[in-house]
C-alpha cells in the first residue's frame, strides 16, 4: 500500500499527475467529470492492519482524494450546521482551554460549522478541507497531510475527521509542526466497530478501528499525551480529547 509520503513531501503540494491504477484509470487530477465523481463516491475495499485498524484501498493518493473530495455533494449539512455549532461550543467552554483571541484551526471542517462554534468563543478560527465548496468564508482548501501553514503558528488544532486521513502518522507530524509549544490537539474521536455505543464506517471513511483507545495509543506515540477527556453523542458516539504535546 502506497503511503502518503510516496506522493509529496512537507512543502510540496500533491497536484502533479501521476500513474493511475487500471480499476480507476478515469480519476486523473483535473476536476473530476460527473461519471469520475460518482465512480469517486463507491464504496471500497479494506485492508486490515495491526491492532484492529483497517484503510481503504486507494488505487493512489489521488483517488483518495477524489473519494474525499465526492462526500460533500452527497450528504445534506442542514441540520449539522445547526446542531453541532451548539453542542460544539457548550463541550469546548466546558473544557475551559481557549481564551478570545485564541487562533484554532480545524481540519476537514466542510463547510465550517466548527469553526463558527470556535467563533462563538471569541477565538480567530479557520479551517482547511480538500472540498470547502464554493465561496466558503471560514474553511480555505487545503490537505491535512500537508498544512499551508507556518511552524508554530497556532494555538490550538481542532479536528473530528481522523476516520479520514491517509496516512495518521503524517497528519499528526503536520499537527506538532503548526501548534505552538502550549498548544492544544482537541480531537473529537468516533468510538469504532468493537467499542460500546461504536459503529462500523459508512462510504466515505478512509482510516478506521476496532478500538478508539488504540487511536489515542497511537497518537500518543507521536509525541502527545492525554490532558482532558470526556463522552459525547453528537454527531455521533466518541470521545473529546485534549492532547498536549510532550
Amino acid at each position: 500500500m502506497l503511503k502518503v509520503k510516496d506522493w509529496f513531501g512537507r512543502g510540496n503540494s500533491p497536484s502533479g499527475r501521476s500513474e493511475i491504477d487500471p480499476s480507476t484509470k478515469e480519476l486523473t487530477t483535473s476536476e473530476p467529470s460527473k461519471q469520475s465523481a460518482a465512480a469517486a463516491a463507491r464504496p471500497l475495499e479494506w485492508s486490515y492492519m495491526a491492532a484492529g485498524f483497517r484503510r481503504r484501498l486507494y488505487g493512489d493518493y489521488q483517488h483518495y482524494v477524489q473519494h474525499q473530495k465526492a462526500k460533500l455533494n452527497q450528504i445534506d449539512l442542514s441540520e449539522y450546521h445547526v446542531e453541532f455549532r451548539k453542542q460544539l461550543k457548550h463541550r469546548v467552554e466546558e473544557l475551559n482551554v481557549t481564551n478570545p483571541g485564541d487562533t484554532v484551526l480545524c481540519l476537514g471542517a466542510r463547510l465550517g460549522t466548527e469553526c463558527l462554534a470556535f467563533k462563538d468563543l471569541g477565538c480567530f478560527a479557520v479551517g482547511i478541507d480538500l472540498n470547502p465548496g464554493d465561496q466558503n468564508l471560514h474553511v480555505l482548501h487545503g490537505d491535512f497531510h500537508n498544512l499551508q501553514f507556518p511552524d508554530k503558528s497556532v494555538d490550538h488544532v481542532f479536528t473530528n475527521a481522523l476516520d479520514h486521513v491517509f496516512e495518521l502518522a503524517q497528519v499528526m507530524q503536520e499537527v506538532r509542526r503548526v501548534l505552538r509549544p502550549s498548544g492544544l490537539f482537541i480531537a473529537e474521536i468516533v468510538r469504532g466497530s468493537g467499542d460500546i455505543d461504536g459503529r462500523e464506517p459508512g462510504a466515505f471513511e478512509s482510516y478506521w478501528w476496532e478500538s478508539l483507545e488504540e487511536v489515542v495509543h497511537s497518537i500518543e506515540g507521536y509525541g502527545f499525551r492525554v490532558d482532558q477527556r470526556s463522552r459525547f453523542s453528537y454527531p455521533w458516539q466518541g470521545d473529546q480529547i485534549v492532547f498536549r504535546c510532550v
